[in-house]
């Protein structure tokens, strides 16, 4: 019982790792289609926000730009590297980042979204010098928000050339100008994490109380089984205690009997006191001895069996050639068990079948009212008797087939449980190795 508890936790502890990962995955899927949507819902904000900036009079004066890549040319530092245009643009780059959070601000509404926006030029190639006027790795940055990006997202990208001619009248020279300008709009939901789980929190909160649920249950489980465990524990005690109490009037009776001068009350006597034998013995395992079975032993307890039996048809068949394996003792013990079920459960005809060889095949069926298909697995547990309406009138401990699975064991052997719709057959077979 103990082993099958421990399987039993060994397979719930396995069952719930893979609900926790299966969960687990669900909630990352889900947290990434989110994510993956709210991101989709700012970048359209901020493609919206950055048309209005292109559509209104604050639009970045080209000529402005050229005049700020010449100074790069130059090597001039402008504005630590960022270009700003006062007469286009803005006043102050604080004041054109108030402009560019009312624009977010109008735009996003009560989404609740707080985006960060950066328009730069990653790469000025002057084209005629063929060389790249910005360092590696900066880049100029037109308007920003206040709040700074840690992983921006490409909102969209812009390739574009510009293509001038400056004249010099005091040393008489004109001056190509052909720059390949790359520019990018990047852009980031600073707050999607808070915003994700908001969305999948009764997620999360309904694949927990699933986990919880169900670890409650089985551990109430396991506690029920515990508890049945030690009644059941409890009872295999008693019935012990039982049976061992039960040795000594038997003992006595034995005496008894013998002395009595009635042969037909004696006889009477001797069959139910090895009834009762029969009973402790099935209950108390003890030494089977070193009798083997032989032909005439066979024989003679397949005719007291037809006598005990009388009510009961009898058919048999033998083959003995021989036997250096199988007790006396333990082949009554068999026989036994398996024609009293069979007298027991409805049976009025029993077919017989014993061949010994050096290996033996022992079977027995019967007629009777069988075994259910789901009772099967447990017909050969110690005191497990199987529960129907029509089992209540009939009387045992549920012993029986559990002391011949265990001599069957000892030898090594196994047995076929074979039931029908009316009557059930038991096939035992021990291999000439045991």
């Amino acid at each position: 019982m103990n082993r099958k508890r421990n399987a039993t936790v060994i397979l719930f502890t396995l069952s719930l790792l893979v609900l926790v990962v299966l969960q687990g995955y669900y909630l990352y899927n889900s947290y990434r289609l989110e994510e993956k949507e709210l991101n989709r819902q700012a970048k359209i904000i901020a493609e919206k926000t950055q048309q209005m900036i292109e559509d209104s009079e604050t639009a970045i004066s080209e000529d402005k730009l050229v005049g700020d890549f010449e100074k790069l040319k130059k090597g001039i530092t402008i504005q630590k590297e960022k270009i700003t245009h006062p007469e286009k643009l803005y006043r102050s780059e604080a004041a054109y980042s108030r402009k560019l959070e009312e624009l977010l601000k109008r735009n996003t509404g009560n989404s609740g979204f707080q985006i960060a926006m950066r328009n730069e030029i990653y790469s000025v190639f002057d084209d005629i010098r063929k060389q790249e006027l910005l360092p590696e790795k900066r880049s100029i940055v037109l308007y920003q928000t206040i709040r700074k990006m840690e992983q921006p997202m490409v909102v969209q990208e812009g390739k574009w050339t510009s293509r001038q001619t400056s004249n010099d009248t005091d040393r008489n020279v004109n001056e190509k100008n052909d720059y390949l300008v790359k520019s990018k709009l990047t852009f980031q939901l600073l707050n999607i994490r808070s915003l994700v789980f908001k969305k999948i929190i009764p997620l999360i909160m309904i694949s927990l109380l699933i986990i919880i649920l169900i670890i409650i249950l089985f551990y109430k489980s396991i506690r029920n089984l515990r508890r049945q465990e030690q009644k059941t524990a409890q009872l295999h005690t008693t019935i012990d205690s039982i049976a061992h109490e039960l040795n000594t009037p038997i003992t006595t009776l034995k005496f008894s009997v013998a002395q009595s001068a009635d042969p037909a009350a004696r006889a009477l006597l001797e069959r139910q006191i090895r009834r009762l034998e029969n009973i402790v013995s099935s209950i108390h395992t003890y030494d089977s001895g070193n009798v083997l079975m032989n032909e005439n032993d066979l024989t003679a307890y397949l005719t007291d069996a037809e006598k005990q039996f009388d009510k009961i048809i009898f058919t048999t068949v033998l083959s003995f050639s021989g036997n250096a394996l199988l007790s006396h003792h333990d082949f009554r013990q068999v026989m036994d068990n398996l024609i009293d079920n069979s007298s027991k459960y409805g049976a009025d005809k029993i077919k017989v079948s014993v061949m010994m060889d050096k290996k033996i095949e022992i079977e027995v069926s019967d007629n009777g009212i069988g075994i259910p298909e789901e009772e099967k697995p447990h017909i050969f547990d110690k005191y497990y008797r199987i529960t129907r309406d029509g089992n209540r009138h009939i009387s045992g401990l549920g012993v029986g087939l559990f002391l011949v699975k265990s001599i069957v064991d000892k030898y090594k052997g196994h047995i076929i449980v074979t039931s029908q719709e009316k009557g059930v057959s038991f096939k035992i077979t021990i291999p000439d190795e045991a």
